[in-house]
């Protein structure tokens, strides 16, 4: 966005760059909270199990690997705390994309987390990042508001 701006300036000349430059910063607080945050990049995150963890609220991916990265782009997840789920995903097959979406049920335990009663995959959390680790890859999903 910045950069935008800065091109956008200097189609316009340098004399609207040196009236920016003189005008200052732009104080911290014009900011939104969450964007003046450090970003912890998700590689150096350390997640830790999680097998009894009470699922609630809106997730989104935001790295997904192994098997399910060949057609999956984005996943979302929107988990109740009575025990039911309803989620989309966006995948692309020979360069088509199409939402696909599902409704069910999920439990936690300590064999790990299931869907519909399924297999259990591992679940990990660190802070708002859930990591769902099966023998076929992963997916880390952040927690987003629901609006």
């Amino acid at each position: 966005m910045v950069a935008g701006a800065f091109r956008w300036l200097a189609l316009r000349g340098s004399a609207s760059l040196l009236l920016l430059c003189s005008a200052g910063c732009i104080a911290s607080n014009v900011v939104a909270p969450d964007e003046r945050m450090v970003v912890e990049p998700l590689a150096e995150r350390v997640f830790e199990p999680a097998p009894t963890r009470q699922l609630e609220g809106l997730f989104e991916s935001c790295d997904i690997q192994g098997d399910a990265a060949v057609s999956l782009r984005k996943i979302y997840y929107l988990f109740s705390p009575d025990g039911t789920y309803t989620a989309a995903a966006l995948a692309e097959v020979a360069g088509k994309f199409s939402f696909q979406t599902l409704d069910g049920i999920w439990q936690n335990d300590a064999a790990g987390l299931v869907l519909d009663g399924g297999d259990p995959v591992v679940l990990e959390q660190s802070g708002d990042f859930l990591r769902l680790v099966a023998p076929g890859g992963l997916v880390v999903l952040v927690r987003k508001e629901l609006l």
